[in-house]
This record gives C-alpha cells, structure tokens and sequence, in this order.
C-alpha cells in the first residue's frame, strides 16, 4: 500500500488517540511494530493560535518514522494554514479526521460532522491539498447514523479529488464506541472505488486483523487495542506472515515495559503529568494477572515515577515467590 513515497505491505498503524498516541507511545508502538503512527488530533483553530498544547502536539521524532500529524477543523482557510505548520513540522503525510464522534466536536461541524454535508467534507480536504506538497489522508467513519451511511460516497468522492488512502472506523457517529464495528462494509468499499483502505474499530488481535485483511482492508488501525497492548503490533505481523499465534509477555516483560513508558511520559510531559496521563495503561499492562484491583487502586495515588517503580519491582517479586511457592509446595 502506497501514501506517496510510503510503500508498506499490509500496514499496521497506530491509531490518532487524544491524550493517548502522544510522542512517548508512538515511539514505543513503533518499536513493538507499528508501521504507521499517528499524532493525537489537533484542533486547527489551536494550532494557529499558537496553543501551546496543540503546537506540542506537532513534536516528532525520527524514531517513530512514517509518522501523520492528525488536524481537525472545518473551517478552510484554518485548515490550510494548519496543514502548512504541520508540513513544517517535518510529518511524512497529514491525516485529516472526519470521524470524531464527541459531542463538542461533531456538533460543530468538525470531525464526523462532516458526514452531514459532503460538499463542506470535500472543501475541507481540498483545503489541506492546497495547504501542503505532503501526502493527504482522511479518517471517518461509516455516516452519521444508520439511516444515513455515506461510506461508499465519500469514498468515490475522495478518490476524485486525488486521495490515495482512507481510514474507516467501521461504526457511524450515532454509536460512539457501542455496539460492534460493521467490517462487512470494508468489501463495499472497496468495490465501490480504488482508494487503498485501512480498516478501524474492534481490532483487538491477530486474528481481527487477519480478518479485516481478508475482507479487502489494505491495512489495518488499532486504537483501544493497543492502549492494553502495545506489544499487539507485533503480534500481528507474526501471524498475518506465519499464521501462528506468539506466546503473551510474561508479567516480568509487561512490568518492564509498563516501567519504560511510564518513565519516558513522565519525562516528556513532567513527573505529575506524566504519572497522571499514565494512569490509563495500568490495565492493559497488568490485564490477566490475579488479585490485581489493590495494586492498580495503590498506582493511582502517586504523582511522582519513583514510589511508582519501586511498588511495581516489589510486586513482581511477590508474585513471582507465591508462584514458586505454588509450584512446589512443602511436604
């Protein structure tokens, strides 16, 4: 699959997440075998305001290349000038999201709102064509609602004005994140244009991707999935190429990484910021491991990485005693 000089079979990318994909993840998704990484999506309007949150949501790293600075707007001339700091920001390719489902954003017109008026959905990409010589994506998601799915359309649409490359997150903006993704659109789609396609929404493992693969995806997107598992790039990518199923990280594994980024969002973002922002990835780190409520209640309290280290290193070594213990216990 093509995005301008971009050439990767089959990718597998990080999804655009806010207060998620920031630098520190990308970099260490990267690592565990994304392909593809996106930046948070960052409001236009911000942007050329000067925001300091938005503009730091521009930072880039060589370590996490391809990499999509994500933008959301729907007013043109933002759009534009937004896509010209974000080209100078150095990304490989804008991203454009159309498919964010909250309130404050679609009700506005911005993000999934746009599946509501295709004609403002066309201007608005063409309005970062002209804002950049960078390869331009979209992002969005099936229609509004059930009664007024677009996909196909703005499929058709988009390869008209010279877009290579659309992500769907296989859920209208009526659902939010409930019920499950519709990936039998994914065929649809791509019977209905030429437009390579990346497959988003309830890709939790391997065996989703495969799926998503076989039913015409070009490549594929995790969000949430990765949020528990940075690992699960990997783990793709080994069974898409073997068909087998790799062994999970061991809790001694999952510790280390979770002790990894915990330290590099904190130096990113600050000691209390970063321990805060984290919060997020305890679950997924210690998702399996039994009686684990107390310690994730414990995590939550501090706001500075030591005590956080030290509670973690402590507990691998108890568990891993008890497990001992049970394996071989005394006559």
């Amino acid at each position: 699959m093509k995005i301008g000089p971009i050439d990767i079979d089959k990718p597998i990318c990080l999804a655009p997440m806010e207060d998620v994909s920031d630098l520190p993840f990308r970099i260490l998704c990267k690592e565990q075998g994304a392909d593809l990484v996106y930046t948070e999506f960052t409001n236009c309007e911000a942007l050329i305001r000067n925001v300091k949150d938005a503009q730091r949501k521009l930072e880039l790293s060589d370590l996490e290349r391809p990499v999509a600075i994500q933008l959301y707007g729907s007013e043109e001339s933002s759009m534009e000038e937004a896509t010209r700091r974000a080209t100078d920001a150095g990304a490989d390719f804008i991203d454009i999201n159309c498919g964010c489902w909250v309130k404050k954003v679609a009700m506005r017109g911005d993000g999934a709102g746009l599946l509501r008026d295709l004609c403002k959905f066309k201007s608005v990409v063409q309005s970062v064509q002209r804002g950049t010589h960078l390869p331009v994506t979209v992002k969005t998601r099936l229609g509004w609602d059930h009664e007024s799915i677009v996909i196909e359309d703005v499929a058709r649409m988009l390869c008209d004005i010279g877009i290579s490359t659309l992500t769907v997150h296989c859920r209208t903006r009526k659902q939010g994140y409930t019920g499950n993704a519709d990936w039998s659109w994914l065929s649809k789609i791509k019977e209905a244009s030429d437009i390579n396609l990346i497959a988003n929404g309830d890709i939790n493992s391997p065996e989703d991707a495969a799926q998503c693969f076989e039913l015409g995806a070009d490549g594929v997107m995790i969000g949430r999935g990765a949020i528990h598992s940075p690992w699960i790039f990997k783990h793709v990518r080994h069974y898409i190429e073997t068909g087998e199923i790799l062994p999970d990280l061991t809790l001694e594994e999952r510790v280390t990484m979770c002790i990894r980024h915990l330290t590099d969002s904190a130096g990113y973002r600050g000691d209390r910021r970063g321990c805060m922002t984290f919060r997020k990835h305890y679950a997924g780190y210690l998702k399996g491991v039994h009686n684990i409520k107390q310690l994730r209640v414990e995590l939550m309290q501090y706001e500075e990485v030591a005590p956080i280290i030290e509670r973690l290193n402590n507990f691998v070594d108890q568990y891993q005693a008890e497990e001992e213990t049970a394996e071989c216990p005394a006559l």
